[in-house]
């Protein structure tokens, strides 16, 4: 295995690769991963497709329980968020004996990395959304590129005072998942979206 010193993938190969399949960095950031405990390259590989399957599980069957609560079936809903949280507690399960959780510091340091080369991936899948006439989907991912933004100066401030340890409240928009710190706007300023949508994260 290989962890990626700028963006902190990992990558389950044998060989060093060329380039960081993620955030494209040259070998030489490629170094050597350890994960403790584990034996032989399959169960790692089927642990890192576990972890895949597991959180699109949670996600699916989250959007499902929000159709069946809108279509008034409150139990069918119930039962989805039940399962969702299962399947939650499956990928971090494999997610952790990855040793794919390093130190705050680190998590920070990977986590606005990762933002900012999804802020720098999202402006093609617009483009492309609009050459194909898929406007509502290019508007979407528009939300989606333009909150990534926001996400990585969030996670630059946290780095910034990580030892300060501010108390700071944060709100979260349910429709483009723009993340507001301390304050409660009035409105949504990526997608518009009134105050009523935002939830309070506690």
């Amino acid at each position: 295995m290989w962890k990626c010193t700028n963006c902190h993938h990992v990558e389950l190969s044998t060989d060093r690769p060329r380039q960081c399949p993620v955030c494209g960095a040259e070998a030489e950031k490629l170094v050597p991963h350890e994960v403790s405990g584990i034996k032989g390259t399959k169960t790692l590989k089927n642990l890192k497709a576990g972890f895949v399957a597991e959180s699109q599980a949670n996600l699916r069957n989250l959007a499902f329980a929000m159709k069946a609560e809108q279509e008034g079936y409150s139990q069918v809903a119930r039962l989805f968020r039940a399962i969702a949280e299962a399947e939650a507690v499956h990928a971090f399960n494999h997610f952790r004996l990855l040793d794919a959780v390093s130190g705050t510091q680190e998590n920070l340091e990977s986590a606005f990395e990762r933002e900012n080369l999804a802020s720098n991936t999202y402006p093609q899948f617009v483009r492309e959304a609009n050459e194909e006439g898929n406007t509502s989907v290019a508007t979407v991912l528009g939300y989606s590129r333009d909150v990534e933004k926001g996400h990585a100066k969030l996670y630059k401030k946290a780095l910034a005072h990580t030892m300060a340890e501010e108390e700071t409240e944060y709100y979260v928009c349910q429709v483009c998942g723009h993340v507001s710190d301390g304050v409660l706007p009035d409105e949504c300023p990526i997608c518009g979206a009134p105050k009523e949508k935002f939830r309070k994260v506690v």
